[in-house]
């Protein structure tokens, strides 16, 4: 374009007219122009630069994270070890303790005296009177007992029927459970089957007549001498010595007018009776008659104080 003032050339650059002149001090200063509208890197990528850069900060970094690493790891590790300790360990330890008790059993006689003396305090507080028996079966149907009852005593085996419903059976009686071991062996071969059962009866005191307690110490002396010969063991001469004694002090209590301790008493004289027949013989068949009315004293004796629960 021109003016009036003289000829002046102008071109576009960059969308911007500047004047055309041949003069070098324009052309630099278009180029430093160009320079400047050339874009430059932003700041913040400058200072990302310079941070990746650092050493101190990239060192720092590997620090923080190499300790975060060790702490999960000592947790992990902590963690599995406890576990490890709290379930494997003491698993072991039981096992170990019951192979222990396996192979090593404590025996009774180990017991702490004090402590036995006190169990057999409380077991006679509990229980003024206890025997065993054997026991050859429990019936619901008094008549099958009965029927059953009679085929025992066909094979010689002293019986008697106690209870009404159910009926049980008894066909031996001694004063405890291992007295009566041999005489079981010998019965379970003409019994279908026998179970040695403890007794132990709910009485007091007051309501035992002096007939009574004289009669269960005599009772008792009577039942272990009997079922001790027939399972062939030996008897000493203290036992029958203790026996007479007791039987001197039964037989001179006082007899109430009560008809099932009238049965009771004449069954105990005829047990002792037969038991000094058998000291005088020698025969085998006088100790199940022994047992048989020893049996039944202990059917009266039920009636009076009944089988403590």
């Amino acid at each position: 374009m021109m003016d009036k003032h003289g000829q002046e050339i102008t071109v576009k650059i960059n969308g911007k007219e500047r004047p055309f002149t041949t003069d070098k001090p324009i052309e630099t200063n278009i180029l430093e122009n160009e320079k400047e509208a050339e874009p430059r890197p932003s700041a913040s990528f400058q200072q990302k630069k310079r941070k990746k850069r650092s050493p101190i900060i990239g060192a720092l970094n590997a620090r923080i994270k190499s300790a975060i690493f060790s702490i999960m790891m000592a947790v992990i590790i902590g963690t599995s070890f406890g576990f490890i300790v709290l379930n494997v360990i003491p698993k072991e330890k039981e096992h170990s303790g019951q192979t222990l008790e396996t192979e090593l059993p404590v025996p009774a006689e180990s017991k702490d005296p004090t402590r036995q003396a006190a169990e057999s305090a409380n077991e006679a507080a509990a229980s003024s009177f206890t025997v065993s028996v054997i026991q050859a079966g429990v019936f619901t149907d008094r008549e099958a007992a009965a029927a059953y009852a009679r085929q025992l005593q066909s094979s010689a085996i002293p019986v008697v029927a106690v209870g009404e419903k159910p009926v049980a059976l008894f066909i031996a009686v001694g004063s405890d459970k291992q007295q009566l071991q041999a005489i079981n062996e010998r019965y379970k071969q003409k019994t279908h089957s026998t179970y040695i059962k403890f007794l132990s009866f709910a009485s007091t005191d007051r309501e035992r007549k002096p007939v009574i307690k004289a009669g269960e110490a005599l009772y008792r002396e009577m039942a272990a001498i009997s079922a001790i010969l027939l399972g062939k063991g030996d008897v000493h001469k203290e036992e029958w010595k203790k026996l007479e004694s007791d039987y001197k002090q039964f037989i001179s209590q006082t007899l109430p007018n009560d008809d099932d301790i009238k049965r009771y008493v004449s069954h105990m004289k005829a047990a002792y009776n037969l038991l000094i027949a058998y000291k005088t013989n020698q025969q085998e068949e006088l100790l199940q008659k022994t047992q048989q009315e020893l049996l039944e004293a202990l059917k009266s004796y039920i009636s009076v104080f009944p089988l403590r629960s």
